[in-house]
């Protein structure tokens, strides 16, 4: 009986080289097919590229053979770790959000913020915006302007009923409502109006699954801008 063929063919080398090219090796590429198949004998060699193939979002299944697909279906199969030629730069972070501040669990959030932005995950940074604008203006202006003494004061940013912090929207009514008790009125409605850009977007992409935030949603809105003029008001609460 004639002895099958076990080469790799060689029309799934091709694809792999032209899938990887320039990130790894031609050596490189036959030792991880070989690491794998030595992890797993069943498999063909075919089958074994399949899995390297896998790990970069590709597939080679349409060259193969019966025996190639029986045994990559039968076998449980381990992820194996392809060392690249070149090594992977560190990406600058863009800085979006900044604020002096010792509160390290601020400058994690602002940290975050500026990383979710740099990678393009821009819901993800829209949602952190809000989230710091809104303890800003409760734990940096409201509470500091109006300290916990009496339940009027309290009542600005702190909800009875649900014995928790008043929502982002009824915050920024309050502040606005508040302007008169401020050195510079134009300046609370200034950051009111500027704020209000996360108010409703911020919680249709919490709640809804069809609201992705774009670059340009979050470039327009200028947290940065909104960032210095919090900090403003905050230098001037006496």
């Amino acid at each position: 009986m004639k002895k099958r063929k076990t080469q790799l063919d060689p029309r799934i080398f091709e694809l792999l080289k032209k899938k990887l090219g320039g990130k790894v090796s031609e050596h490189t590429i036959r030792s991880a097919i070989s690491r794998i198949r030595g992890k797993n004998p069943s498999l063909t060699l075919n089958a074994a590229a399949e899995v390297l193939a896998n790990k970069y979002s590709e597939s080679v299944q349409r060259f193969f053979n019966e025996r190639d697909r029986d045994t990559f279906k039968t076998i449980k199969i381990e992820k194996v770790s392809v060392k690249t030629s070149r090594p992977r730069g560190r990406r600058e972070i863009i800085e979006i959000a900044k604020y002096e501040t010792s509160d390290k669990l601020l400058k994690a959030h602002l940290e975050e913020i500026n990383k979710t932005y740099t990678f393009g995950c821009y819901t993800a940074t829209f949602i952190l915006c809000r989230k710091v604008l809104e303890n800003l203006i409760i734990h940096h202006i409201l509470k500091k302007k109006y300290p916990m003494k009496s339940q009027q004061h309290r009542e600005k940013y702190f909800d009875f009923t649900r014995n928790g912090f008043l929502g982002f929207s009824v915050l920024l009514s309050n502040l606005r409502d508040s302007a008169r008790d401020f050195p510079d009125r134009k300046l609370v409605e200034r950051t009111c109006d500027l704020a209000g850009g996360f108010k409703d977007e911020a919680d249709d992409m919490t709640h809804s699954l069809y609201h992705i935030a774009t670059k340009k949603e979050i470039d327009e809105k200028n947290v940065q801008q909104i960032l210095y003029l919090i900090a403003e008001l905050e230098k001037s609460i006496t």
